[in-house]
């Protein structure tokens, strides 16, 4: 397991040294498991970076940007407000080039203004206008905000090939053998990078469970979300890595 880890973290190390004029790294964060075992990675290898080569390496910014819909649940919200406040300070304390960032849905386009003031039913499986106005549009003018700024941007998403057939299709679809970044699909002068594509949900818990925050925040939080939540997707942990720890049940978020 602790191979298979150090090979994701070398392999961000790489990238992140890669000759590409610093193109700006923009993590998505929604703080749910795959998008913090991405930043966890993330930040092990910032650490090793400036390690080997000095604070000198450290020159790529790092976005961790988190979209406020606004109305999300208050459980949620506390425990994103919490977390996204505990990586700031920490990310200063450590001197490391990762930024803070919560994008919000323009007044237009928020969940109220859409459902009471413009008539709009209630988001179904069918028209799911919600995840484009309140999600999608507000992260996607961050990235161009960034793009406008540096020319071009890259895009760290924490999705993997196991999550379902759905999602490894699309993985397929657009990665280019041999090459890590792939072109955004819509976004001009846009990459993204998957750096942990090939792992196992067992994995991402492992992470969780057992390598603490670098950020230093108590992952058993998030765990106890998992395990209060219920929902259609499967997102928890199948195997427990000692038997005192209790299965999450069936529960996703982010």
């Amino acid at each position: 397991m602790s191979k298979r880890i150090d090979y994701i973290i070398d392999d961000i190390k790489e990238q992140y040294l890669e000759n590409d004029n610093n193109i700006p790294w923009i993590i998505g964060f929604s703080g749910g498991k795959d998008s913090t075992v991405v930043l966890t990675l993330v930040w092990r290898a910032l650490l090793a970076i400036r390690k080997e080569l000095g604070n000198i390496a450290l020159a790529r910014q790092v976005y961790v940007v988190n979209n406020d819909t606004l109305v999300e649940n208050p459980i949620i919200t506390d425990y994103i407000v919490e977390v996204m406040d505990r990586i700031q300070s920490a990310a200063i304390e450590q001197k490391l080039p990762i930024n803070v960032q919560t994008t919000v849905p323009k007044l237009e386009d928020s969940f109220w203004i859409s459902f009471l003031g413009k008539g709009y039913p209630v988001p179904n499986n069918t028209f799911r206008w919600c995840t484009d106005r309140l999600k999608i549009k507000p992260t996607t003018q961050f990235i161009l905000d960034k793009v406008d700024a540096m020319g071009e941007a890259i895009v760290l998403i924490g999705t993997r090939l196991t999550e379902s057939a759905t999602r490894a299709k699309s993985i397929r679809r657009h990665e280019i053998k041999g090459k890590r970044l792939t072109k955004h699909p819509l976004n001009p002068n846009t990459y993204t990078y998957p750096p942990i594509k090939d792992l196992y949900l067992e994995e991402v818990w492992y992470i969780l469970n057992n390598e603490p925050s670098p950020w230093g925040y108590d992952n058993k939080k998030l765990f106890q979300i998992y395990a209060d939540a219920t929902a259609d997707d499967y997102e928890c942990p199948t195997v427990i890595t000692d038997k005192t720890q209790p299965s999450c049940g069936q529960s996703r978020f982010g």
